[in-house]
C-alpha cells in the first residue's frame, strides 16, 4: 500500500501526520469569546447578552445569520483591576495546570519561547492571559478539557480566580454568564464551552 501511495503522491513524507496535531491551536475567532471579567460588569453583561440574542434572532434567515454585531465595550476592563501577572500565574499553577510552552496560531504558525502567549493547561485547552506591562490585561479560555483530571484542575483554577478577583465567566458564543464562586455554575461554564 505504501509503495502505491508513493507512486501517486511522490514522497511518503507528504503523508505524515500533521506535525502540530499535539500542540494547542489558537483561532483568531475564539479570542475573548469565553472570558473571565470583573463582576462589576454584570449589569453590562446582562444587557449585552440580551441585545446580542435579540440581534441574532432578527438577523437569522433560517440557515444562517445575515449580519453580525460586535460585543460592546465593558465598563470595567480587567486591566483596570491592576492584577499583578505573577499573582494570577501563581493561582493558576496552584490549581495543577501547567504553563504551556508552545502554541500553533491560525495564520501565524508555531509560537514558542518569548513569542508564545501566556497560557496554562494542556494541548487540548488553556486559560490564556494577555498582559500589559506586568499586569493582567485579559483572561480567557480556549479549547476543551477532555478528561476528568483536567476538568477538576480547571474547576479549581476558575474557583480560585473567581474567589480571589471576584470574576464572572462569560460565554459570548451562547450569550450566557456564570458565577465563578459557585461550584455548579463553574461546571456549567466549563460545559458551555465545549
Amino acid at each position: 500500500m505504501m509503495n502505491f501511495l508513493k507512486k501517486i503522491f511522490g514522497k511518503s513524507s507528504s503523508l505524515k501526520k500533521d506535525e502540530y496535531s499535539e500542540i494547542l491551536h489558537l483561532w483568531e475567532d475564539d479570542y475573548l469569546m469565553i472570558e473571565l471579567i470583573p463582576i462589576e460588569n454584570l449589569e453590562f453583561v446582562k444587557a449585552e447578552t440580551t441585545r446580542i440574542n435579540n440581534f441574532g434572532q432578527n438577523h437569522f434567515d433560517g440557515s444562517g445569520f445575515t449580519n453580525i454585531t460586535p460585543i460592546g465595550e465593558k465598563p470595567i476592563k480587567t486591566i483596570e483591576k491592576l492584577i499583578d501577572l505573577s499573582e494570577i500565574q501563581n493561582i493558576i499553577l496552584k490549581s495543577g495546570l501547567e504553563k504551556i510552552s508552545q502554541f500553533h496560531m491560525q495564520g501565524v504558525g508555531l509560537l514558542v519561547g518569548n513569542k508564545a502567549p501566556l497560557g496554562f493547561g494542556t494541548n487540548k485547552f488553556a486559560i490564556m492571559c494577555d498582559k500589559q506591562s506586568s499586569f493582567l490585561k485579559n483572561i480567557w479560555l480556549t479549547g476543551t478539557a477532555t478528561n476528568e483530571e483536567d476538568r477538576q484542575k480547571l474547576i479549581k483554577a476558575l474557583t480560585l480566580i473567581g474567589k480571589t478577583f471576584n470574576f464572572i465567566g462569560v460565554n459570548w458564543y451562547k450569550c450566557e454568564y456564570y458565577n465563578l464562586v459557585e461550584g455548579t455554575s463553574i461546571k456549567e461554564f466549563i460545559n458551555s464551552s465545549r
